[in-house]
Protein backbone atom coordinates (compact mmCIF):
# COMPACT_ATOMS: atom_id res chain seq x y z
CA UNK A 1 0.00 0.00 0.00
CA UNK A 2 1.20 3.43 -1.02
CA UNK A 3 0.84 6.30 1.88
CA UNK A 4 1.41 9.94 2.10
CA UNK A 5 2.01 11.56 4.99
CA UNK A 6 1.92 15.60 4.95
CA UNK A 7 2.40 18.63 7.86
CA UNK A 8 1.46 21.77 7.22
CA UNK A 9 3.48 24.56 6.20
CA UNK A 10 1.74 27.51 8.48
CA UNK A 11 4.50 28.92 10.12
CA UNK A 12 4.39 31.37 13.05
CA UNK A 13 4.42 34.95 11.13
CA UNK A 14 6.99 36.39 13.30
CA UNK A 15 9.24 33.65 12.48
CA UNK A 16 11.22 34.24 8.75
CA UNK A 17 9.64 31.64 6.68
CA UNK A 18 13.28 31.48 3.89
CA UNK A 19 15.26 31.00 7.30
CA UNK A 20 13.63 28.33 9.22
CA UNK A 21 12.54 25.31 7.65
CA UNK A 22 12.29 22.71 10.54
CA UNK A 23 11.12 18.91 9.57
CA UNK A 24 8.22 17.51 11.29
CA UNK A 25 8.99 14.48 13.50
CA UNK A 26 4.72 13.58 13.34
CA UNK A 27 5.02 12.53 9.63
CA UNK A 28 8.43 10.97 9.76
CA UNK A 29 7.91 8.83 12.74
CA UNK A 30 4.37 7.35 11.98
CA UNK A 31 6.32 7.05 8.07
CA UNK A 32 8.88 4.68 9.87
CA UNK A 33 6.77 3.40 12.36
CA UNK A 34 4.70 0.70 9.79
CA UNK A 35 4.88 -2.37 9.00
CA UNK A 36 7.19 -4.09 6.59
CA UNK A 37 5.34 -4.04 2.91
CA UNK A 38 3.91 -0.58 2.69
CA UNK A 39 5.36 2.37 0.98
CA UNK A 40 5.73 5.41 3.16
CA UNK A 41 6.92 8.92 2.03
CA UNK A 42 6.43 11.77 4.00
CA UNK A 43 6.50 15.52 2.95
CA UNK A 44 6.98 18.58 4.86
CA UNK A 45 4.97 21.02 3.23
CA UNK A 46 6.87 24.22 4.97
CA UNK A 47 10.13 23.02 2.37
CA UNK A 48 7.11 24.04 -0.66
CA UNK A 49 5.73 26.78 0.73
CA UNK A 50 6.37 29.05 -2.85
CA UNK A 51 4.01 26.60 -4.51
CA UNK A 52 1.89 24.42 -2.08
CA UNK A 53 -0.89 23.38 -4.95
CA UNK A 54 2.37 22.01 -7.23
CA UNK A 55 3.97 20.18 -4.59
CA UNK A 56 0.90 18.66 -3.73
CA UNK A 57 -0.07 17.46 -7.33
CA UNK A 58 3.29 16.59 -7.73
CA UNK A 59 3.28 14.09 -5.12
CA UNK A 60 -0.23 12.60 -5.77
CA UNK A 61 1.01 11.98 -8.62
CA UNK A 62 4.23 10.52 -8.46
CA UNK A 63 3.64 8.11 -5.64
CA UNK A 64 -0.30 7.49 -5.70
CA UNK A 65 -1.60 7.12 -2.38
CA UNK A 66 -4.26 5.12 -2.04
CA UNK A 67 -4.16 7.01 1.96
CA UNK A 68 -2.88 10.73 2.74
CA UNK A 69 -2.12 11.49 6.88
CA UNK A 70 -2.03 15.40 7.68
CA UNK A 71 -0.37 16.58 10.55
CA UNK A 72 -2.05 19.51 12.26
CA UNK A 73 -2.16 21.93 14.74
CA UNK A 74 -4.87 23.73 15.55
CA UNK A 75 -3.72 26.96 14.20
CA UNK A 76 -3.00 25.27 11.07
CA UNK A 77 -5.95 23.48 10.73
CA UNK A 78 -7.76 25.79 8.19
CA UNK A 79 -4.86 24.87 5.82
CA UNK A 80 -5.11 21.33 6.80
CA UNK A 81 -8.79 21.36 5.37
CA UNK A 82 -7.54 23.39 2.52
CA UNK A 83 -5.11 20.26 1.56
CA UNK A 84 -7.99 17.85 2.33
CA UNK A 85 -10.52 19.43 -0.10
CA UNK A 86 -7.54 19.79 -2.87
CA UNK A 87 -7.06 16.33 -2.56
CA UNK A 88 -9.84 14.66 -3.02
CA UNK A 89 -10.18 17.01 -6.28
CA UNK A 90 -6.91 15.64 -7.62
CA UNK A 91 -8.29 12.05 -6.86
CA UNK A 92 -11.81 11.30 -4.60
CA UNK A 93 -10.77 7.73 -3.78
CA UNK A 94 -8.12 8.97 -1.71
CA UNK A 95 -8.61 8.24 1.75
CA UNK A 96 -7.72 11.03 4.29
CA UNK A 97 -6.71 10.51 8.09
CA UNK A 98 -6.07 13.92 9.84
CA UNK A 99 -3.46 13.22 13.37
CA UNK A 100 -1.70 15.88 15.11
CA UNK A 101 -2.56 18.14 18.33
CA UNK A 102 -5.80 19.22 16.52
CA UNK A 103 -7.41 15.63 15.84
CA UNK A 104 -5.80 14.64 19.41
CA UNK A 105 -8.11 17.31 20.74
CA UNK A 106 -11.69 15.24 19.21
CA UNK A 107 -10.71 12.79 21.93
CA UNK A 108 -14.27 11.59 23.71
CA UNK A 109 -12.36 12.32 26.80
CA UNK A 110 -11.79 15.80 26.20
CA UNK A 111 -15.32 16.87 24.83
CA UNK A 112 -17.01 20.17 25.39
CA UNK A 113 -19.66 22.00 23.96
CA UNK A 114 -17.01 23.39 21.27
CA UNK A 115 -15.96 20.60 19.54
CA UNK A 116 -18.20 21.56 16.65
CA UNK A 117 -16.58 25.06 16.33
CA UNK A 118 -13.53 22.58 16.23
CA UNK A 119 -14.09 19.73 14.13
CA UNK A 120 -18.03 19.78 12.30
CA UNK A 121 -18.42 16.39 12.92
CA UNK A 122 -21.89 16.82 10.80
CA UNK A 123 -20.67 18.93 8.27
CA UNK A 124 -17.80 20.20 5.85
CA UNK A 125 -14.91 18.37 8.10
CA UNK A 126 -16.96 14.87 8.39
CA UNK A 127 -17.51 14.65 5.33
CA UNK A 128 -13.98 15.51 3.96
CA UNK A 129 -11.59 13.39 5.90
CA UNK A 130 -12.39 9.54 7.00
CA UNK A 131 -10.23 9.24 9.85
CA UNK A 132 -8.65 11.15 13.05
CA UNK A 133 -5.63 9.62 14.74
CA UNK A 134 -5.89 10.75 18.22
CA UNK A 135 -2.80 10.90 20.36
CA UNK A 136 0.47 9.42 19.70
CA UNK A 137 0.20 8.17 16.19
CA UNK A 138 2.87 5.46 15.47
CA UNK A 139 0.72 2.36 16.59
CA UNK A 140 -2.61 3.55 15.43
CA UNK A 141 -1.67 4.29 12.04
CA UNK A 142 0.16 1.33 11.47
CA UNK A 143 -3.23 -0.96 12.08
CA UNK A 144 -4.78 1.54 10.29
CA UNK A 145 -3.30 0.77 7.42
CA UNK A 146 -2.39 -2.76 8.15
CA UNK A 147 -6.43 -2.74 8.12
CA UNK A 148 -6.88 -0.76 4.82
CA UNK A 149 -4.08 -2.97 3.46
CA UNK A 150 -5.85 -6.18 4.12
CA UNK A 151 -9.54 -4.91 2.23
CA UNK A 152 -11.50 -4.72 5.72
CA UNK A 153 -13.69 -1.92 7.34
CA UNK A 154 -13.27 -3.05 10.68
CA UNK A 155 -11.89 -0.37 13.14
CA UNK A 156 -13.82 -1.49 16.26
CA UNK A 157 -10.34 -2.57 17.61
CA UNK A 158 -8.27 0.20 16.37
CA UNK A 159 -7.42 2.10 20.20
CA UNK A 160 -7.29 5.89 19.43
CA UNK A 161 -8.85 5.89 16.04
CA UNK A 162 -12.41 7.87 15.16
CA UNK A 163 -14.03 6.40 11.95
CA UNK A 164 -16.90 6.81 9.80
CA UNK A 165 -19.51 3.94 9.38
CA UNK A 166 -22.24 4.63 6.72
CA UNK A 167 -21.42 8.31 7.55
CA UNK A 168 -21.75 8.36 11.20
CA UNK A 169 -18.95 8.72 13.19
CA UNK A 170 -17.58 6.29 15.78
CA UNK A 171 -14.60 7.17 18.80
CA UNK A 172 -12.51 4.42 19.47
CA UNK A 173 -11.38 4.44 23.19
CA UNK A 174 -8.08 6.38 23.47
CA UNK A 175 -4.42 4.35 22.96
CA UNK A 176 -2.71 4.02 26.14
CA UNK A 177 0.69 6.15 26.26
CA UNK A 178 3.21 4.02 24.15
CA UNK A 179 6.12 2.53 25.49
CA UNK A 180 9.04 3.96 24.05
CA UNK A 181 11.38 1.59 23.68
CA UNK A 182 8.96 0.63 20.83
CA UNK A 183 8.89 3.91 18.60
CA UNK A 184 11.89 3.15 15.76
CA UNK A 185 14.16 5.47 15.20
CA UNK A 186 12.80 8.12 12.42
CA UNK A 187 13.80 6.77 8.56
CA UNK A 188 14.90 10.44 7.19
CA UNK A 189 15.38 8.48 3.80
CA UNK A 190 11.47 8.15 3.54
CA UNK A 191 11.23 12.25 3.43
CA UNK A 192 10.50 13.70 0.01
CA UNK A 193 11.74 17.20 0.21
CA UNK A 194 14.85 17.71 2.15
CA UNK A 195 15.82 21.18 2.04
CA UNK A 196 15.49 21.85 5.87
CA UNK A 197 17.42 24.35 7.21
CA UNK A 198 18.09 27.54 10.05
CA UNK A 199 19.69 31.07 8.01
CA UNK A 200 22.12 28.52 5.81
CA UNK A 201 23.07 25.69 8.31
CA UNK A 202 21.30 21.72 7.93
CA UNK A 203 19.02 21.54 9.94
CA UNK A 204 17.02 18.30 11.72
CA UNK A 205 14.80 17.55 14.68
CA UNK A 206 15.50 14.78 17.41
CA UNK A 207 13.66 13.90 20.74
CA UNK A 208 15.35 12.49 23.61
CA UNK A 209 12.18 11.88 25.22
CA UNK A 210 8.03 12.92 25.22
CA UNK A 211 5.80 15.14 27.77
CA UNK A 212 5.89 16.95 30.49
CA UNK A 213 4.98 16.55 34.04
CA UNK A 214 4.00 20.29 34.23
CA UNK A 215 0.78 21.43 34.75
CA UNK A 216 0.61 25.12 33.03
CA UNK A 217 -2.69 26.13 32.04
CA UNK A 218 -1.84 27.46 29.01
CA UNK A 219 -0.95 24.41 27.27
CA UNK A 220 -2.33 21.86 25.74
CA UNK A 221 0.02 19.33 25.89
CA UNK A 222 -1.46 17.62 28.56
CA UNK A 223 -4.17 16.07 25.80
CA UNK A 224 -0.94 14.82 23.87
CA UNK A 225 0.43 13.11 26.75
CA UNK A 226 -1.19 13.94 30.15
CA UNK A 227 1.19 14.63 32.63
CA UNK A 228 4.16 12.05 32.02
CA UNK A 229 7.80 11.99 31.20
CA UNK A 230 8.97 8.95 28.88
CA UNK A 231 12.48 9.29 28.02
CA UNK A 232 14.41 7.48 25.47
CA UNK A 233 18.01 5.10 25.91
CA UNK A 234 20.55 7.84 25.77
CA UNK A 235 22.39 5.27 23.12
CA UNK A 236 19.29 5.65 21.40
CA UNK A 237 19.54 9.42 21.09
CA UNK A 238 23.39 8.98 20.10
CA UNK A 239 22.14 7.17 17.22
CA UNK A 240 19.50 9.55 16.28
CA UNK A 241 22.33 12.01 16.22
CA UNK A 242 24.84 9.54 14.46
CA UNK A 243 22.27 9.56 11.64
CA UNK A 244 20.96 13.31 11.03
CA UNK A 245 24.86 13.47 10.55
CA UNK A 246 24.70 11.02 8.20
CA UNK A 247 22.16 13.01 5.83
CA UNK A 248 24.35 16.01 6.07
CA UNK A 249 22.89 17.89 9.14
CA UNK A 250 24.85 20.42 11.38
CA UNK A 251 22.16 21.57 13.84
CA UNK A 252 20.15 19.12 16.00
CA UNK A 253 16.85 20.32 16.98
CA UNK A 254 15.64 18.98 20.15
CA UNK A 255 11.91 19.01 20.23
CA UNK A 256 11.60 17.39 23.37
CA UNK A 257 8.49 19.23 25.51
CA UNK A 258 10.47 19.33 28.65
CA UNK A 259 14.20 18.26 27.87
CA UNK A 260 15.60 19.77 31.19
CA UNK A 261 12.55 18.01 33.39
CA UNK A 262 15.44 15.80 34.56
CA UNK A 263 18.58 18.04 34.24
CA UNK A 264 20.99 15.11 35.57
CA UNK A 265 19.71 13.34 32.65
CA UNK A 266 20.04 15.77 30.26
CA UNK A 267 23.78 16.59 31.95
CA UNK A 268 24.57 13.18 31.09
CA UNK A 269 23.44 13.14 27.37
CA UNK A 270 25.80 16.34 27.05
CA UNK A 271 28.83 14.41 28.51
CA UNK A 272 27.97 11.62 26.01
CA UNK A 273 27.79 13.81 22.88
CA UNK A 274 31.25 15.16 24.14
CA UNK A 275 32.60 11.69 24.41
CA UNK A 276 31.41 10.22 21.49
CA UNK A 277 32.07 12.62 19.33
CA UNK A 278 28.77 14.44 18.49
CA UNK A 279 29.88 18.07 20.00
CA UNK A 280 31.18 18.44 16.34
CA UNK A 281 27.43 19.90 15.77
CA UNK A 282 25.10 22.66 17.05
CA UNK A 283 21.86 22.36 19.06
CA UNK A 284 19.39 23.87 20.24
CA UNK A 285 16.62 23.27 23.09
CA UNK A 286 13.67 24.30 24.74
CA UNK A 287 14.14 24.16 28.48
CA UNK A 288 13.03 25.44 31.77
CA UNK A 289 14.63 27.93 34.35
CA UNK A 290 13.68 25.28 36.93
CA UNK A 291 16.06 22.91 35.24
CA UNK A 292 18.51 25.15 34.22
CA UNK A 293 18.92 26.70 37.68
CA UNK A 294 19.19 23.08 39.26
CA UNK A 295 22.74 22.36 38.39
CA UNK A 296 25.37 25.13 37.92
CA UNK A 297 27.74 23.58 35.87
CA UNK A 298 24.50 22.11 32.95
CA UNK A 299 25.02 24.77 31.19
CA UNK A 300 28.61 25.10 30.61
CA UNK A 301 28.51 21.37 29.55
CA UNK A 302 26.05 22.20 27.05
CA UNK A 303 28.03 24.90 25.86
CA UNK A 304 30.63 22.19 25.92
CA UNK A 305 28.08 19.97 23.65
CA UNK A 306 27.68 22.06 20.82
CA UNK A 307 24.21 24.14 22.55
CA UNK A 308 24.94 27.32 21.07
CA UNK A 309 21.07 28.45 21.84
CA UNK A 310 18.17 27.95 23.58
CA UNK A 311 14.89 28.40 24.57
CA UNK A 312 14.01 29.50 27.96
CA UNK A 313 10.27 29.64 29.51
CA UNK A 314 10.48 32.44 31.34
CA UNK A 315 6.96 33.70 30.78
CA UNK A 316 6.33 36.37 33.21
CA UNK A 317 7.70 38.35 36.04
CA UNK A 318 5.00 39.43 37.72
CA UNK A 319 4.26 37.09 41.07
CA UNK A 320 0.43 37.22 40.03
CA UNK A 321 0.36 36.17 36.42
CA UNK A 322 2.96 33.18 37.37
CA UNK A 323 0.24 31.75 39.63
CA UNK A 324 -1.90 32.56 37.10
CA UNK A 325 -0.81 30.64 34.19
CA UNK A 326 0.23 28.27 37.32
CA UNK A 327 3.97 28.38 36.85
CA UNK A 328 5.02 29.08 40.11
CA UNK A 329 7.49 31.81 41.32
CA UNK A 330 10.13 31.48 38.89
CA UNK A 331 11.31 35.10 38.20
CA UNK A 332 14.29 33.48 40.71
CA UNK A 333 15.22 30.99 38.95
CA UNK A 334 14.68 32.66 35.50
CA UNK A 335 17.47 35.35 36.81
CA UNK A 336 19.74 33.01 37.67
CA UNK A 337 19.25 30.37 34.75
CA UNK A 338 20.05 33.41 32.37
CA UNK A 339 23.38 34.21 34.01
CA UNK A 340 24.53 30.37 33.90
CA UNK A 341 23.72 30.54 30.04
CA UNK A 342 25.52 33.78 29.50
CA UNK A 343 28.63 32.61 31.55
CA UNK A 344 28.50 29.42 28.85
CA UNK A 345 28.54 31.31 26.32
CA UNK A 346 24.76 30.14 25.11
CA UNK A 347 22.23 32.19 23.90
CA UNK A 348 18.61 33.19 25.35
CA UNK A 349 15.68 33.23 23.07
CA UNK A 350 13.41 34.37 26.14
CA UNK A 351 9.65 32.90 25.93
CA UNK A 352 7.20 35.51 27.20
CA UNK A 353 3.72 35.74 27.92
CA UNK A 354 1.85 38.83 27.84
CA UNK A 355 -1.58 39.76 28.10
CA UNK A 356 -2.78 38.33 31.15
CA UNK A 357 -6.21 39.29 32.86
CA UNK A 358 -5.24 42.24 34.99
CA UNK A 359 -2.06 44.04 32.90
CA UNK A 360 -2.06 47.32 32.25
CA UNK A 361 0.27 49.00 29.36
CA UNK A 362 3.00 49.24 32.28
CA UNK A 363 2.95 45.64 33.05
CA UNK A 364 3.23 44.70 29.43
CA UNK A 365 6.60 46.40 29.44
CA UNK A 366 7.93 45.47 32.91
CA UNK A 367 8.30 42.66 31.02
CA UNK A 368 10.35 43.91 28.37
CA UNK A 369 12.68 46.25 30.57
CA UNK A 370 13.11 42.95 32.86
CA UNK A 371 14.72 41.09 29.36
CA UNK A 372 16.50 44.17 28.28
CA UNK A 373 18.23 44.40 31.97
CA UNK A 374 18.94 40.59 31.90
CA UNK A 375 20.58 40.40 28.51
CA UNK A 376 18.05 38.35 26.76
CA UNK A 377 19.67 37.97 23.44
CA UNK A 378 16.25 37.19 21.85
CA UNK A 379 12.78 38.17 22.34
CA UNK A 380 10.03 35.24 21.54
CA UNK A 381 7.35 37.43 23.18
CA UNK A 382 3.53 36.00 22.91
CA UNK A 383 0.01 36.98 23.81
CA UNK A 384 -1.85 34.43 26.27
CA UNK A 385 -3.62 32.56 24.00
CA UNK A 386 -7.20 30.58 24.76
CA UNK A 387 -5.96 27.65 23.50
CA UNK A 388 -9.18 25.07 22.72
CA UNK A 389 -9.48 22.83 26.16
CA UNK A 390 -6.93 24.34 28.47
CA UNK A 391 -7.44 25.99 31.55
CA UNK A 392 -6.92 29.19 31.01
CA UNK A 393 -9.03 29.35 28.26
CA UNK A 394 -11.86 28.72 31.13
CA UNK A 395 -11.12 31.48 33.02
CA UNK A 396 -10.54 33.65 30.07
CA UNK A 397 -14.41 32.77 28.89
CA UNK A 398 -15.88 33.39 32.50
CA UNK A 399 -14.44 36.42 32.85
CA UNK A 400 -15.67 37.67 29.61
CA UNK A 401 -12.09 38.80 27.74
CA UNK A 402 -11.69 36.58 24.76
CA UNK A 403 -12.55 38.92 21.90
CA UNK A 404 -12.05 36.06 19.23
CA UNK A 405 -13.92 32.71 20.01
CA UNK A 406 -13.64 30.65 17.11
CA UNK A 407 -10.99 31.69 14.72
CA UNK A 408 -7.94 29.57 15.32
CA UNK A 409 -5.80 30.51 12.24
CA UNK A 410 -5.03 33.42 15.02
CA UNK A 411 -4.37 31.00 17.85
CA UNK A 412 -0.46 31.01 17.45
CA UNK A 413 0.82 32.89 19.93
CA UNK A 414 1.56 36.07 17.64
CA UNK A 415 -2.17 37.33 16.99
CA UNK A 416 -4.62 38.83 19.64
CA UNK A 417 -6.93 37.26 21.02
CA UNK A 418 -7.99 38.30 23.98
CA UNK A 419 -8.14 41.90 26.14
CA UNK A 420 -7.47 42.76 29.65
CA UNK A 421 -9.32 43.85 32.19
CA UNK A 422 -7.87 47.52 31.60
CA UNK A 423 -6.65 47.13 27.76
CA UNK A 424 -8.68 46.51 24.42
CA UNK A 425 -7.28 43.81 22.29
CA UNK A 426 -6.30 46.66 19.66
CA UNK A 427 -4.28 48.21 22.77
CA UNK A 428 -3.06 45.38 23.82
CA UNK A 429 -1.87 44.04 20.48
CA UNK A 430 -0.11 47.52 20.30
CA UNK A 431 1.29 47.81 22.95
CA UNK A 432 3.01 44.21 22.28
CA UNK A 433 4.13 45.65 18.97
CA UNK A 434 5.67 48.67 20.28
CA UNK A 435 7.81 46.97 23.28
CA UNK A 436 8.52 44.55 21.06
CA UNK A 437 9.93 47.09 18.40
CA UNK A 438 11.36 49.56 20.89
CA UNK A 439 13.37 46.91 23.11
CA UNK A 440 14.00 44.34 20.51
CA UNK A 441 13.73 45.23 16.65
CA UNK A 442 15.52 48.56 17.56
CA UNK A 443 17.77 47.92 20.00
CA UNK A 444 21.37 46.75 19.37
CA UNK A 445 22.08 43.02 19.73
CA UNK A 446 23.64 41.46 22.95
CA UNK A 447 27.26 40.48 22.34
CA UNK A 448 26.45 36.81 22.21
CA UNK A 449 23.70 37.26 19.85
CA UNK A 450 25.86 39.48 17.31
CA UNK A 451 28.83 36.88 17.58
CA UNK A 452 26.33 34.35 16.26
CA UNK A 453 25.01 36.51 13.72
CA UNK A 454 28.29 37.16 12.06
CA UNK A 455 28.31 39.26 9.14
CA UNK A 456 24.78 38.99 9.32
CA UNK A 457 24.99 41.41 11.85
CA UNK A 458 25.43 44.08 9.48
CA UNK A 459 22.00 43.27 7.69
CA UNK A 460 20.46 43.38 10.81
CA UNK A 461 21.76 46.65 10.89
CA UNK A 462 20.56 48.18 7.26
CA UNK A 463 17.17 46.85 8.64
CA UNK A 464 16.86 48.95 12.04
CA UNK A 465 17.83 51.31 9.59
CA UNK A 466 15.25 50.93 6.62
CA UNK A 467 12.77 50.99 10.06
CA UNK A 468 13.91 53.70 11.93
CA UNK A 469 13.90 55.80 8.51
CA UNK A 470 9.86 54.74 8.07
CA UNK A 471 8.29 56.11 10.95
CA UNK A 472 10.09 59.52 9.57
CA UNK A 473 7.32 60.10 6.83
CA UNK A 474 4.50 57.53 8.97
CA UNK A 475 3.15 57.17 12.34
CA UNK A 476 3.92 54.29 14.46
CA UNK A 477 0.15 53.56 14.25
CA UNK A 478 0.31 53.38 10.53
CA UNK A 479 3.81 51.14 10.61
CA UNK A 480 2.07 48.96 13.04
CA UNK A 481 -0.94 48.56 10.60
CA UNK A 482 1.15 47.95 7.51
CA UNK A 483 2.71 45.43 9.67
CA UNK A 484 -0.14 43.90 10.51
CA UNK A 485 -1.30 43.71 7.15
CA UNK A 486 1.60 42.28 5.98
CA UNK A 487 1.74 39.10 8.72
CA UNK A 488 -1.95 38.85 7.66
CA UNK A 489 -1.04 37.24 4.57
CA UNK A 490 2.10 35.07 6.07
CA UNK A 491 0.25 32.01 5.45
CA UNK A 492 -2.23 32.18 2.73
CA UNK A 493 -2.25 29.07 1.00
CA UNK A 494 -4.47 27.18 -1.56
Amino acid sequence: MNILLLSMPDYFPFILQWGMKVPCLGVSSPATNLSDGHNAYAGDLCTRRDDIPGAIRDAIEKYNPQLVGLSSMTFQYSTAKKVALYIKGLNKDIKLALGGYHATLMSPEVKTEEDDKLFDFSGEDGRLFDFLVRGEGEATFRELVDTLDGGGNDFDSILGLSYKVNGEWHHNARRPLLNVKDIKLPDRTKRIWNNFGYYGYNLDTVESSRGCTFTCNFCSMQHMYGTTFRTYEISRVMEDLGNIKKVGSNIGLFVDDNITLNPKRLLEICETIIKEGHDDMLYWAQVSSVGISAIPELAKTMKRAGFFSVFLGIENISRRNLEQLNKGDIVEKSKKSIKYLHDAGVAVVGGMIVGNPDDTWEDVEENYQFFKDQGVDIYFDQVLTPYPKTGIREELLKAGLVTNLHDFTKYNGFWTNVRTKNLSQDELSFARWKCHRDYFVLAEPTPIYRKIMGMGYYYRRYKLLKKRLNVWWNTERKVYEQEMERYRNVNQFL
